[in-house]
C-alpha cells in the first residue's frame, strides 16, 4: 500500500511540474488529494469529505480520491454514501486493493449479500487480505442462516491471522446462538472474554452470555407453564340490560378461580425445518351458578413448517374439547360434553426486518355443539362449518416489548339458520416494559358480526352484534420462573336484538409459574 501511494504521488508531482497549465496527465492537483488524505488521517472526517468531494468533481477518474472519500464516509457511519465510492475505487484505474474488502463490508451492512459474495470470490481469487475476507464471508453466511459454514469461515480467519481470534470467537458465539446451540455459544463468548476482558468486545461478549442464558431458558424444547388466577366477574351470565317483560336470569356477579396448564414442545430440527406442538388445559370454577357454568377445556395444536429465510410456512392444526357442567334437560349435574372445535390451514410468516413481522393465515374450521337446540327451534343450532383467517403485523421493541395489529375474518355456515354469520375482528395489543421487570399489557378489540338470516323469534330481524372489549394489566416478573399478574377486562356488547345486549367487567389477580 505504501509503495503504491509513493508511485501515485510521484506521478502526480511529475504531471504538475511538467504540465502546470494544461494538467495534461488528467489527474487532480496533488495538493488537493493529499490535503484530503491528511485531514482523514487526522480524523477530521467532515473536512476530508468536503475536500475529496470537490476533488472527485474535478477528476471523477481518481480511484485514490474515491477510496479515501469512501473511508471518510464510513467513519461518519454514512455507509449509503460510502458504498458508491468503494465501487468506484475498485472499478477505476488503477484499482485500489484495499477497497475490495471495504466494498464487501459496506455491501454486508446494506444487506446486499449476493453482490457481497461476488466480491468475496474476487478477493479469494486474488488473495486479497485472506483473513479479513474469510471473516467477512462468515458474516454473510451467518446473516443468511448458513451457521455451520459461517463457523468454518470464522475459524479460517483465526488460523490465517491470530489477531482475529477474539472477533471470530465472538461471531462464532453469535452464529451458535442463532442456531440455538446455546452451550457452544456460551463457550465461545467465554473464549472472547478471556482473550481480552477489558476490551469493548469482551464487554459485549459478557452481555451476550446473559442473553444466551436467557434464550436457552426461553427457547428450551419443552416448556411448562402453570397459571392460577382469582377473578371477580360482574356478569358471568352475560345477562342483558333490563327490558320490559324480561325475567331476571339469576345472580350474575360471582367470584371464580381459573387454573391453566400449558405444554409447548419446540424441538431443534436440522436445516430449515420447523415444528411446534402444544397442549393447553383450563378449568374455571365459579362461586355462583357453578352447577351450570363451571367448565373444563383441553386443546392440542400441531404446526410443522419450513423456513425459507425471511419467509416461513406452517400448516397449523388445532383441536379443542370443552366440557361444561349441567345436564341438558334440567341444568344440573356433572360435566358433559359441550363442544368440539377443529381447524386446519396454512400460516405464512414474513420477516420485513429484525423488528417487524407480517403473518397471514387461513383455515377450514368445524365447530360442533352437542347441547341440542330448544324443542321446536332448530334455527338455534350453533354447529357450523367455517372459514377462519387473519392478517397480522407485529412490531418488536428492544427490551421485550411488542405492538400487534390484527384483522380477523370468520365466515360461519351454521346448521341453525339463526347462527350463520360473517365476523370481522380488529385487535390491537401492546406489551411494554415500564419499570425494571414490570410490563404494561393493554389490548383493544372490536368484533363486528352480521348474521345472514332473519330471526323468527325477534320480529324477523337479522341480528347484528358489535362487541367492544379491552384489557389493561401489569405483569411483574418476580423471577425467571415466576410472574405476578393483575388485570382488568371490560366488554360491551351492542346488539339490535335486546337479549344479546350486555356489559361485563372481570377483575383478575394471579400468578404464573414457568419451567
Amino acid at each position: 500500500m505504501t509503495r503504491y501511494f509513493s508511485r501515485c504521488i510521484a506521478l502526480s508531482l511529475f504531471c504538475f511540474f511538467i504540465f502546470p497549465l494544461s494538467n495534461a496527465c488528467g489527474q487532480t492537483t496533488p495538493s488537493a488529494v493529499e490535503e484530503g488524505i491528511r485531514q482523514y488521517q487526522q480524523e477530521n472526517y467532515e473536512e476530508a469529505i468536503e475536500i475529496l468531494t470537490q476533488s472527485r468533481k474535478r477528476d471523477p477518474g481518481s480511484s485514490t480520491a474515491a477510496f479515501f472519500l469512501g473511508m471518510a464516509y464510513k467513519q461518519t457511519h454514512d455507509i449509503a454514501k460510502a458504498l458508491p465510492q468503494f465501487q468506484d475505487a475498485v472499478a477505476l484505474k488503477p484499482p485500489i486493493k484495499e477497497a475490495v474488502v471495504e466494498l464487501i463490508d459496506a455491501l454486508i451492512q446494506t444487506e446486499k449479500f449476493d453482490e457481497a459474495f461476488k466480491w468475496i470470490g474476487e478477493a479469494e481469487k486474488n488473495n486479497i487480505y485472506p483473513a479479513k475476507t474469510a471473516f467477512l464471508k462468515g458474516l454473510i453466511q451467518s446473516r443468511q442462516g448458513k451457521f455451520a459454514e459461517a463457523v468454518a469461515s470464522f475459524e479460517k480467519s483465526k488460523q490465517l491471522d491470530p489477531s482475529y481470534a477474539q472477533s471470530a470467537d465472538f461471531q462464532i458465539g453469535v452464529a451458535y446462538m442463532s442456531d440455538r446451540k446455546y452451550a457452544k455459544a456460551k463457550e465461545r463468548f467465554q473464549a472472547a472474554i478471556t482473550q481480552d476482558p477489558l476490551s469493548d468486545l469482551g464487554s459485549y461478549a459478557r452481555r451476550y452470555q446473559d442473553i444466551v442464558e436467557e434464550q436457552s431458558f426461553l427457547q428450551r424444547p419443552l416448556r411448562v407453564t402453570f397459571g392460577l388466577m382469582g377473578q371477580y366477574d360482574t356478569n358471568m351470565l352475560q345477562e342483558p340490560f333490563a327490558y320490559p317483560g324480561l325475567p331476571d336470569a339469576g345472580e350474575e356477579r360471582s367470584l371464580k378461580m381459573t387454573s391453566s396448564l400449558r405444554l409447548d414442545y419446540v424441538p431443534i430440527l436440522p436445516g430449515r425445518w420447523l415444528f411446534n406442538a402444544g397442549y393447553a388445559g383450563i378449568s374455571t370454577l365459579h362461586e355462583k351458578n357453578s352447577g351450570t357454568y363451571d367448565l373444563l377445556a383441553n386443546s392440542i395444536n400441531v404446526a410443522p413448517g419450513y423456513d425459507f429465510g425471511r419467509f416461513a410456512v406452517n400448516i397449523v392444526g388445532n383441536f379443542a374439547h370443552i366440557l361444561k357442567r349441567g345436564d341438558y334437560s334440567n341444568n344440573g349435574g356433572a360435566y358433559r360434553r359441550y363442544a368440539e372445535n377443529f381447524s386446519v390451514g396454512p400460516l405464512f410468516r414474513y420477516l420485513l426486518n429484525q423488528n417487524n413481522i407480517l403473518e397471514l393465515s387461513g383455515a377450514y374450521a368445524s365447530r360442533n355443539y352437542f347441547k341440542p337446540p330448544p324443542v321446536g327451534n332448530p334455527g338455534d343450532d350453533m354447529t357450523a362449518r367455517a372459514f377462519d383467517g387473519y392478517l397480522s403485523w407485529m412490531r418488536i421493541f428492544k427490551g421485550g416489548g411488542l405492538f400487534n395489529l390484527k384483522y380477523g375474518l370468520n365466515i360461519d355456515h351454521a346448521d341453525g339458520a339463526h347462527y350463520s354469520n360473517t365476523g370481522h375482528r380488529f385487535t390491537a395489543m401492546l406489551i411494554y416494559p415500564v419499570w425494571k421487570k414490570i410490563s404494561l399489557q393493554a389490548s383493544g378489540d372490536a368484533y363486528l358480526q352480521d348474521y345472514a338470516n332473519a330471526n323468527v323469534f325477534f320480529s324477523n330481524k337479522k341480528r347484528q352484534d358489535r362487541v367492544y372489549s379491552g384489557t389493561l394489566g401489569l405483569n411483574w416478573n418476580l423471577h425467571r420462573n415466576v410472574s405476578a399478574i393483575a388485570q382488568y377486562a371490560y366488554t360491551r356488547a351492542n346488539s339490535n336484538i335486546f337479549i344479546y345486549d350486555y356489559e361485563r367487567s372481570i377483575f383478575s389477580l394471579g400468578v404464573e409459574l414457568r419451567f
